[in-house]
């Protein structure tokens, strides 16, 4: 069974309808903000799923690195930090999909570093429109497990 991880799941998009037409995907989403966790476990009650979860976590005290075929992410950080953040929690092979806006291509030049370190690279980038577009990340390598670093570093100095 595909496990999916959707960092900073909000309202539960993407999480909850790739779930729901996805049924057989364990689905994790995990979010800083209590009560939006509280609001998505809710959801899951409501509609009747099973295999997915919604916990209340920080990003850096997640513990479940190499253990995710995918990762989603949509409007949580720049690409450099944001690539810290979800990396690690990928197999070897498996995809990050960044849900990004119009300076996606911008996004992956200051990212150069933060791939190499990580062990990754972009697969792909679909431009929807000029407001809108999606970044496919591929794990190469196994990452260092002192990824994604503590105290903030990721958002105060990216990779």
């Amino acid at each position: 069974m595909a496990r999916l991880l959707d960092l900073g799941s909000g309202c539960g998009c993407p999480a909850i309808p790739l779930k729901i037409a996805l049924p057989n995907l364990d689905v994790t989403m995990i979010d800083s903000v209590n009560k939006k966790v509280g609001f998505l476990n809710e959801v899951i009650n409501e509609l009747g799923l099973r295999g997915i979860k919604a916990i209340h976590t920080r990003i850096e005290d997640f513990t479940e690195h190499a253990e995710f075929d995918a990762v989603t992410a949509r409007a949580v950080a720049p690409l450099p930090t944001l690539l810290e953040y979800a990396i690690p929690f990928l197999k070897v092979g498996g995809l990050l999909f960044a849900f990004k806006g119009s300076k996606a291509m911008e996004e992956i030049d200051s990212s150069k570093n933060a791939l190499k370190l990580l062990g990754c690279v972009v697969k792909d980038v679909k431009i929807h429109d000029a407001s809108r577009s999606l970044i496919i990340v591929k794990k190469t390598k196994p990452t260092d497990k002192k990824y994604p670093r503590g105290k903030n570093l990721p958002r105060l100095k990216p990779l």
